[in-house]
C-alpha cells in the first residue's frame, strides 16, 4: 500500500468517528429531553385527572376543601 491510501483511509476512520461521537451524543441529548418532557407530561396527567375528579365532585355536590380533595370530602346538606 501505498502512503497516500494509507493516510486517506487513517482520515476517513477519524471522520466516522467524529461522526458517530456527534451522533451519540445528539442522541444522549434527545433522550434526556425526552425524559425530562415524560415526567412534565406525567405531571399535567396527573394534574388533569386531580381536576376531572373535582369536577365530577362537584357535579355531585362535593366541594373540595383545602386542597386536599378525595381525603377530606364535605358534602353540601
Amino acid at each position: 500500500m501505498d502512503s497516500g491510501r494509507i493516510l486517506l483511509a487513517l482520515q476517513e476512520r477519524d471522520k466516522w468517528r467524529d461522526r458517530r461521537t456527534r451522533l451519540e451524543d445528539r442522541l444522549h441529548t434527545v433522550q434526556a429531553r425526552k425524559r425530562f418532557l415524560q415526567r412534565k407530561l406525567d405531571a399535567v396527567r396527573r394534574k388533569v385527572a386531580r381536576l376531572e375528579e373535582v369536577a365530577a365532585g362537584l357535579k355531585d355536590g362535593r366541594v373540595p376543601w383545602e386542597h386536599a380533595y378525595g381525603t377530606h370530602d364535605h358534602v353540601r346538606r
